[in-house]
């Protein structure tokens, strides 16, 4: 990574974004050109799973090429060029990103499908009020035969967060008080973050 003061080496931060990012990009190799497509997915136990068609691009590129690329990106606040300066150059858009590098395979166990998709919809139904897939199974089985799971094991990772590491102090200050007095939820949470990332 180009800007050291961005890279992020703790784990915890990764699987912080990837708990809380709602999808992610699967980048897949074809030619002329990769090819990527959003998907919902979870982290677990160091790698992503995401469901789709047993047809499809995404299915037959899988099967031809089990190197693939994923990335996700969580959005904390726009940064404005008035909160620091009277330019418009120091204008910059907060966020963190992972990039993620591995392997796909195709689970076909329906037990495991079904452990991993429950955990899916935990993330994604909070709320529950669904019938439970794996204590659910025979209600179930023919849906799954119809699903294909794809794990995606990483082997490489990166993350990088901007949070106004590069700031001086007057800077980072003024920002921080603006957001603050804002009180947006997201602006709350970046303020967070900013004087977590400036420890």
């Amino acid at each position: 990574m180009r800007r050291a003061e961005f890279n992020v080496a703790d784990e915890n931060e990764l699987t912080k974004l990837l708990d809380e990012t709602s999808y992610g990009t699967l980048c897949l190799n074809d030619e002329p050109f990769a090819y990527m497509t959003p998907v919902n997915f979870i982290y677990h136990e160091n790698s992503i799973y995401f469901h789709g068609a047993m047809s499809g691009r995404k299915y037959e590129l899988s099967l031809k090429n089990k190197r693939a690329s994923f990335s996700a990106v969580a959005e904390h606040s726009f940064i404005p060029s008035h909160f620091t300066s009277e330019l418009a150059c120091p204008a910059s858009q907060f966020f963190a990103s992972a990039f993620l590098q591995g392997e796909l395979s195709l689970e076909t166990d329906s037990l495991k499908k079904a452990q991993i998709l429950d955990i899916l919809m935990k993330k994604y139904q909070t709320e529950g009020k669904y019938l439970n897939i794996e204590k659910n199974l025979d209600k179930y089985l023919s849906m799954l035969g119809k699903t294909a799971l794809f794990e995606l094991q990483i082997s490489s990772w990166s993350l990088k967060i901007k949070a106004g590491q590069n700031m001086k102090k007057e800077q980072f200050e003024s920002v921080i008080e603006k957001l603050s007095l804002g009180g947006k939820s997201v602006d709350l949470a970046t303020v967070e973050m900013m004087r977590k990332m400036r420890k």
